[in-house]
């Protein structure tokens, strides 16, 4: 699927797109607030022209203006809310499309920095429509409104000056006091969540090892530690809502008295009194909206430097020209993976070439690297350092998209979505191929040929069901493997990549793995599996052992009679592993 999106920022770019919204919603609330005077206004004549004169009719004029005037508030009020509402669809439709590539297609990006990216955007749409928003668009009439005070009289003026200079200030002093421990409070949020999910998921083991109450405890404090930060933090911004929502008042009350006084005075009539109260007011309420949503731009602004942070990384979803089907031609060079936050190499200057029809085995003990070299190898995992080229191309200069088609991969722990077993190993084909019957051929060619069919057939709806949302899909271990092997053969890839594929298997589908295995060396497609069974080894061409990242041998399959499928070079070495079963991924998933 070709998504031509370049490579400028996604998120500044839904913006742009959104900016015309954005303007006119900035020049409403300048309409809006220029009639936020007429209820002023009609004060001033009312005190200064009906009462003095007597005049009913000046007073009847004067409610149908104001009437008009608040009318057209209204719907300009309901404009803007439209047009900001407008604006966030906007973000989304410009914005979420490429975000969700990147995020999906990230190869140094870890599990948390995926998810939290979504959330990033998710909050951004949120304040675009929130009253955060609304009190930075009215913030900057605020001038308008002292001005209006010094029309009155020059001490009303400098008193509404006086009272938003020190607003603004005490807004600042709060912006600098909780921005650390926003920041630490959101981050420690996003941890939490994942710990959290994670905890959920682990959930039947931790009730079977008796660990329940133990991983309770674990939450209950990470839990504590952050309803603290948190508590914390409301108490800080609360304390500054709190002087601000008192001076506001104070000052509104004051401007009053300071009216009365001038009144008394004969500096200014008795209907300026109030309009002064009311006008001191309306410049001071875009400081407290903004105070009292300081929490959501907070939460604005460490999105957007969060989703920048992220799209800063290389873009694998960028357009790349198009190249031939691959052949299946695979080599390494120099491939090195470091273990995220530490010094220690998952894989270390690995340098090895396949060809098609070829089928090799990587071997090695449980830690050895043999799950990470195949994530490498099919483009999950970006290598530290060195390079993976198929056909002569550098994984970097290939359509992803594309060549992913051309790719049969099979993690160690399958991961199937929650759609039907039909769409699973189809991945998911029929939204740029349509269904029917061609496709329905091709899902059950690779059922067949990865022994999933009679299985999937004894299934509640058979290629219909649907696999559910929690841990397995609903499915035993064995007939998740067998899905996933039928998802990597779909399509009949050039390059099948299989991590541990007969874990779960038993005699009959390990036979029947090995066949197809056979069939399809022989139609030239290039195979790389990972086993601790010797079983698999009597199909390889050759044998690789990895031992603690690093290539430690490179055999030939030996002839009939030489040892037993095992390479009698390093039939010491391999000996141990016969029947180990399968290997775990802790210490080579990268995180």
């Amino acid at each position: 699927m070709n998504h031509p999106f370049g490579r400028s920022h996604p998120v500044d770019t839904a913006l742009g797109a959104a900016r015309q919204h954005l303007v006119y919603a900035a020049i409403f609330s300048g309409l809006l607030n220029l009639l936020y005077l007429a209820p002023t206004i009609f004060m001033l004549q009312v005190y200064d022209r009906v009462v003095p004169t007597r005049g009913t009719m000046t007073l009847y004029a004067l409610i149908v203006i104001l009437t008009v005037a608040l009318l057209v508030l209204s719907l300009l009020d309901l404009a803007r809310m439209r047009l900001l509402l407008r604006a966030s669809i906007r973000l989304e439709k410009r914005a979420a499309e490429p975000i969700l590539h990147r995020i999906l297609g990230a190869t140094t990006a870890s599990p948390g920095e995926r998810a939290a990216a979504i959330r990033n955007l998710d909050t951004l749409r949120g304040v675009m429509t929130g009253p955060a928003i609304l009190a930075l668009f009215d913030a900057p009439w605020a001038p308008v409104y002292i001005f209006v005070c010094f029309l009155l009289h020059p001490a009303l003026g400098g008193f509404a000056l006086f009272a938003s200079l020190l607003l603004a200030g005490i807004a600042i002093t709060s912006e600098q006091a909780t921005k650390r421990g926003a920041a630490e409070a959101q981050a420690r949020a996003g941890i939490q969540s994942r710990i959290q999910d994670y905890a959920i998921q682990t959930a039947e083991v931790a009730r079977a090892l008796g660990m329940r109450q133990a991983v309770v405890q674990v939450q209950l404090r990470d839990r504590a530690d952050l309803v603290d930060r948190q508590a914390r933090l409301a108490a800080t911004s609360g304390g500054y809502l709190a002087v601000t929502k008192f001076l506001r008042q104070l000052f509104q009350s004051l401007a009053l008295g300071l009216g009365a006084w001038l009144a008394v005075r004969q500096s200014i009539s008795m209907g300026s009194i109030f309009a002064a109260s009311l006008l001191v007011g309306r410049a001071l309420a875009p400081v407290e909206q903004i105070l009292g949503s300081w929490k959501n731009v907070l939460a604005a602004r460490g999105a957007y430097a969060g989703l920048s942070e992220f799209l800063r990384r290389p873009d694998d979803t960028a357009p790349r020209t198009a190249l031939p089907t691959p052949k299946g031609h695979l080599s390494l060079s120099g491939v090195s993976v470091q273990a995220p936050g530490s010094d220690r190499m998952l894989l270390h200057d690995i340098d090895f070439t396949a060809k098609p029809g070829e089928i090799v085995a990587l071997v090695g003990p449980s830690g050895a690297g043999k799950s990470t070299l195949l994530r490498v190898m099919a483009g999950a995992l970006a290598p530290d350092s060195g390079e993976v080229r198929i056909d002569g191309a550098s994984l970097t200069d290939w359509d992803r998209e594309a060549l992913g088609r051309a790719v049969g991969y099979m993690p160690q722990s399958p991961s199937l979505f929650p759609a039907t077993v039909k769409t699973n190993i189809s991945r998911f084909a029929a939204v740029y191929l349509g269904g029917g019957a061609e496709l329905d051929a091709m899902v059950v060619d690779a059922a067949q040929r990865a022994g999933a069919h009679e299985t999937i057939q004894r299934f509640p709806q058979g290629y219909d069901t649907m696999l559910t949302i929690r841990e397995a899909g609903g499915l035993s271990a064995g007939q998740r493997q067998l899905v996933s092997l039928a998802r990597a053969l779909f399509g009949r890839p050039s390059l099948l990549l299989l991590d541990e594929p007969n874990a779960h298997l038993d005699v009959n589908g390990e036979a029947m793995l090995m066949k197809t295995l056979a069939a399809l060396r022989a139609q030239g497609t290039t195979i790389i599996v990972s086993t601790h069974r010797n079983s698999l080894l009597q199909v390889a061409d050759r044998m690789l052992l990895l031992r603690d990242g690093a290539i430690e041998a490179v055999n030939a399959r030996p002839q009939a009679g030489g040892g037993g499928g095992v390479p009698g070079g390093v039939v010491t070495s391999l000996s141990p592993l016969a029947g180990s079963g399968p290997t775990s991924a802790a210490g080579e998933a990268r995180a």
